[in-house]
């Protein structure tokens, strides 16, 4: 699928590029599938808000703030973007205010993330919002996540963390997103030696935990990592001991950090890994409009997320930042979520009860 998308925006780029060089004059420019002209009177000099669901200086962050940068010329009218923290509960709280108290005009976009789907699936009454009604714009990349020890606990593999002798190492959680689930999965289907302490805002918060003692180690994926923490994993101060996918991460630093399939015994253990922590991240750092936004706003919007992520200046900057840009867009999102939501009740029932600590 990234291979596919990756072609996609190759020959966008490459047909943008062919058309603006002045070699094509015959044809007349492609309409896009909404009214410019109108998109362009309602968005000039108005401000469209990017209300990131964690706090300032995590991944989710950086993503947006680069986004934000570069994104007005492509929307008709040009309107200004800025950047808002909403942070708590796994970017519950952002999804909620997305989803019934933001402006339905366009005005403001979530930038919320994909994990939180589990908590809607298990009923979580914190929830008010449902993921499949959302309007998708896009997700940058999808993220794999790794598990991340300071040298602190002792343990330099993950063989260290888990039966009889295992030393124990306190990890920092974030309520709803995968810094919580992939602990408690860890803990409770493997039986990995974890002391979990939750409350964190944001993986950011959490690093300052790390910091000052408090924890000693968290999951966070690789994608936000590379942005914030490379120095101290290129340097060994911090050690991965496993990464939540099913095959390596192509550009992880480390060698021979295991993946799912070889941390787990069987293919239950395999599943319940791969659908709490993997397969949320698919679609992880996404961008929605709340339901009920203007369907020309919102294609004009998303037509603008396609464009910006071939931008020349965005892509050096990312490269700059250590950004990675694989996107994904609008209806393959949605497909994605529409299939999660309808998960098997009996992987549904055996998912609920590993992460509420129950045996199902």
């Amino acid at each position: 699928m990234r291979l596919k998308r990756a072609l996609v925006l190759l020959i966008m780029t490459l047909l943008s590029e062919y058309s603006a060089s002045g070699f094509v004059h015959a044809a007349a420019p492609a309409k896009p599938g909404f009214d410019e002209k109108a998109v362009a009177d309602f968005y000039r000099n108005k401000t469209i808000r990017i209300v990131v669901g964690f706090s300032a200086g995590g991944g989710y962050d950086q993503y947006s703030r680069l986004i934000a940068r570069h994104l007005s010329k492509y929307i008709p009218g040009n309107p200004t973007i800025i950047v808002d923290n909403m942070a708590g509960a796994g970017s519950i709280i952002a999804a909620n205010h997305t989803f019934n108290a933001a402006p339905k005009d366009g005005t403001m976009i979530g930038n919320i993330s994909g994990p939180i789907i589990l908590e809607q699936l298990f009923g979580n009454p914190a929830v008010q919002f449902d993921l499949a009604k959302f309007r998708y714009l896009a997700v940058p990349v999808s993220e794999s996540y790794v598990m991340v020890v300071t040298r602190k606990p002792g343990v330099t593999k993950f063989d260290e963390v888990v039966g009889p002798k295992a030393k124990q190492v306190v990890f920092g959680g974030i309520p709803g997103s995968t810094v919580e689930h992939a602990p408690v999965l860890v803990r409770d289907i493997l039986g990995a030696n974890i002391k979990l302490v939750l409350g964190y805002k944001g993986t950011a918060d959490v690093r300052m935990a790390i910091e000052g003692g408090e924890v000693e180690g968290f999951f966070n994926s690789w994608t936000s990592l590379k942005i914030t923490s490379f120095d101290k994993i290129k340097s060994g101060e911090w050690l991965l001991l496993a990464q939540l996918a099913e095959r390596p991460i192509k550009d992880l630093i480390v060698p021979n950090v295991p993946t799912i399939p070889m941390i787990t015994k069987t293919t239950e253990q395999n599943l319940l890994l791969k659908y709490g922590t993997s397969t949320p991240n698919d679609f992880g750092k996404v961008y929605v409009l709340p339901p009920g936004a203007p369907a020309d706003r919102a294609a004009a919007l998303e037509n603008a997320f396609a464009k910006v992520f071939t931008d020349k200046e965005l892509l050096t900057d990312a490269e700059k930042g250590k950004l990675e840009i694989d996107p994904m867009f609008g209806e393959d999102i949605h497909k994605l979520v529409v299939e999660f939501l309808s998960m098997s009740p009996e992987l549904k029932g055996k998912l609920q009860g590993a992460l509420k600590g129950g045996k199902k």
